[in-house]
């Protein structure tokens, strides 16, 4: 005979949970006596194959194994530990940075950043939620003092005390870094002359705008006769000058909330370009199915491009760019596939004066039919 025992009907209730093997007790009622006088033949062999299903059913027993319920241990009502460490890495030209100790739980969802701006605990506002454990608070007073606490959080909700509370304020120091390369395109077409100007931003913390600069000579220092625009936007049209093929300059700075005024800018120039003037083909001239173009050189132009829409204001199918030459008239043929006959066709021509490629002075639109 064969009893066993569970281990967890000797747990108290609510104990934590765990995997143990049962204990079992076994007593054989058997005996293993053997004799050549009862136990031989048929007996013999009955006999033996009850000893064999009981050793078995004792080896099973012995390999069994409950495994207990787990019994649920209620929500997680435990913060984490507050933010340890707090330290302020720079505080200068508007913006304050500051880090602490990552925290180790497990569960942990997150920070929550307080500022304000005097002593009072009842005077601190949710700056931020965040993930990582430094902070950076930009667009600051430079003259105010301000403080900061962090406090931890997990999955579950729950928050711990604050950190250690700390002070810093931003003096403006430093003026800011100088915008990038500034691109100039001059643009002439039937509506329009005008400068397009646009500059990469600036990465600071108090930025408040930009100046930008013209002259029609070279200069290397940002003279209050020159400025023409104060802008926060990172591009400009300036339509102040209409006169055409003379170059003008131009450069921008950067300027903070204090007033610091940046370098300028490495200086870039272009010019307004005269509109192409078209030759041939003349306006609702009959063409072949591969038409040739021409009109008169501009001498400060780059290259050229020639284009073919099948709408007078654009929505091009087809375009190449020519390489310059100064004098003369240009020619060009189509090379794209056969142009259908009987069809209308608008074709302009683009002069390029600016490194980028971007067109200048624009032709008007002639209308064109494919006769044969």
């Amino acid at each position: 005979m064969i009893r066993w025992y569970s281990h967890r009907s000797y747990q108290r209730k609510g104990a934590v949970p765990n995997h143990r093997c049962c204990t079992f007790e076994a007593m054989r009622h058997f005996r293993f006596a053997w004799s050549p006088k009862r136990n031989t033949g048929i007996h013999a062999a009955t006999h033996f194959r009850k000893c064999l299903t009981i050793t078995c059913l004792f080896t099973l027993l012995l390999a069994a194994c409950e495994r207990e319920r787990i019994i649920d241990a209620g929500p997680d009502t435990t913060p984490p530990l507050p933010p340890a460490g707090m330290l302020v890495e720079a505080a200068r030209d508007g913006f304050i940075f500051f880090s602490w100790v990552r925290n180790r739980e497990i569960d942990l969802a997150g920070y929550i950043v307080y500022r304000a701006e005097e002593a009072d605990s009842t005077k601190f506002v949710v700056r931020d939620t965040i993930p990582e454990f430094y902070f950076l608070d930009v667009q600051r007073s430079y003259d105010t003092l301000y403080w900061y606490r962090v406090t931890a959080f997990d999955h579950s909700g729950n928050e711990s005390p604050p950190g250690t509370i700390i002070t810093a304020h931003s003096p403006n120091r430093n003026p800011p870094e100088a915008p990038g390369f500034i691109t100039v395109n001059g643009a002439h077409d039937a509506v329009k002359k005008q400068f397009s100007l646009s500059w990469p931003d600036v990465d600071e913390a108090d930025l408040a705008g930009f100046r930008v600069y013209r002259s029609s000579a070279p200069f290397t220092v940002a003279d209050p006769t020159l400025l023409i625009a104060e802008t926060e936007a990172l591009t400009l049209d300036d339509q102040t000058v209409s006169e055409l093929s003379r170059p003008y300059y131009f450069a921008v700075s950067a300027i903070d909330r204090g007033g610091l005024e940046s370098s300028l800018s490495p200086i870039n120039v272009d010019f307004i370009s005269p509109r192409p003037q078209l030759i041939s083909p003349g306006n609702d001239e009959g063409v072949s199915a591969l038409p040739s173009f021409s009109w008169f050189a501009i001498p400060e132009s780059r290259a050229y491009r020639v284009s073919l829409s099948q709408t007078e204001f654009g929505g091009d199918f087809w375009s190449t760019t020519v390489t310059a030459q100064t004098t003369g008239i240009v020619t060009t043929r189509y090379t794209g596939s056969g142009l259908a006959p009987g069809n209308t066709y608008y074709w302009r021509v683009s002069s390029i004066t600016a490194p980028n490629g971007r067109a200048n002075g624009v032709s008007e639109s002639r209308r064109l039919i494919v006769r044969f």
